[in-house]
């Protein structure tokens, strides 16, 4: 499955909207903010269809997954929405992961629980909210919006350090622009890390680089540890950092620019489990067949370092 789907489901009481454009959505709340209703009016549907006074508008099946029978159920439901409500411990397990993994199936799983098994999106982690109508339930996303610097050359002047959630080509990337502007570069070596050296660091001022398209997981402690310290942590979460490198136009295409203006519309859940699986792939395959320019994730090669790249890259982290 790829594109954006809404779903919305009402009855004469109250009307939940959500719409998804990745393939794995966390959903959280409080109590009694309506997950529980939520997901009680999509089983009253599934069971009862019309006859349950509830309405479903989709184009694309809604499913419900239990831990009685998720694995069984799971095989057999393809093209579809699946929720998952929480109190369902499988979804923290390997097997789960493992077992959606593939399918061409989009994911709501409601916990409030951090999965580190699945790697969702800082911007597919939704939060349930009122509307101005008592009856209307929407979702906005949790965190705010890192993909971009407010001005990416003065942060990068102000910081003591750059963290960076690896050591391999977005850490060589991110050391020469530390150098340029005098400054260091360290390697959490792993997204997991990341809080852990936060915690650990002396440093007062710190600019957090990390993939956003697989950080989900990891970010609750990382934001909740940022608005402790204002000012001394500062997140810059692109998609991954080859979607910054396609974004800088490092490498120009048309092709390219297509895509990122609706990535939904091209990254198929049955073969990207994220989309940094996708824009990595997407970068290798714009550059294969030319050593100079041929992208690999471990190393660089000297094409992607020059000043004028670096500029740009630069640039991206602040341009929409």
């Amino acid at each position: 499955m790829r594109g954006k789907h809404t779903v919305t489901v009402r009855n004469r009481k109250v009307q939940f909207t959500l719409e998804l454009e990745r393939n794995i959505t966390i959903i959280r709340g409080d109590s009694a903010t309506g997950k529980t209703t939520l997901i009680g009016m999509l089983r009253d549907y599934e069971m009862l269809g019309d006859q349950s006074g509830v309405t479903i508008k989709c184009d694309k099946p809604c499913r419900i997954l239990t831990s009685l029978d998720w694995e069984e159920r799971l095989k057999s439901t393809q093209n579809s929405i699946v929720f998952v409500d929480e109190g369902n411990a499988f979804v923290s397990t390997k097997e789960f992961a493992q077992a959606i993994r593939g399918t061409s199936n989009y994911y709501v799983l409601i916990t409030r629980e951090s999965l580190y098994q699945l790697p969702y999106s800082v911007e597919a982690v939704l939060e349930l909210r009122k509307t101005t109508s008592r009856s209307k339930r929407t979702y906005n996303r949790a965190y705010p919006y890192y993909k971009t610097l407010s001005s990416a050359s003065e942060q990068l002047t102000d910081v003591d350090s750059i963290l960076t959630e690896d050591s391999n080509a977005g850490h060589q990337m991110f050391a020469c622009i530390a150098k340029q502007y005098h400054t260091q570069c360290d390697s959490a070596h792993g997204k997991s890390n990341i809080f852990g050296v936060l915690m650990q660091s002396s440093n007062p001022q710190t600019l957090v680089v990390a993939d956003g398209a697989a950080f989900g997981a990891d970010m609750e402690k990382v934001y909740q540890l940022s608005t402790l310290r204002p000012g001394h942590i500062t997140l810059f979460l692109p998609e991954s950092f080859e979607w910054l490198l396609l974004k800088a136009g490092v490498i120009r295409s048309a092709e390219i620019d297509r895509i990122l203006q609706a990535p939904t519309n091209h990254i198929d859940s049955e073969k990207y489990f994220s989309w940094e699986q996708f824009f990595t792939a997407l970068l290798v395959s714009m550059t294969e067949g030319n050593d100079y320019m041929r992208y690999n994730k471990q190393k660089l090669t000297p094409f992607y370092l020059q000043p004028n790249h670096i500029e740009k890259v630069i640039r991206a982290m602040e341009s929409e």
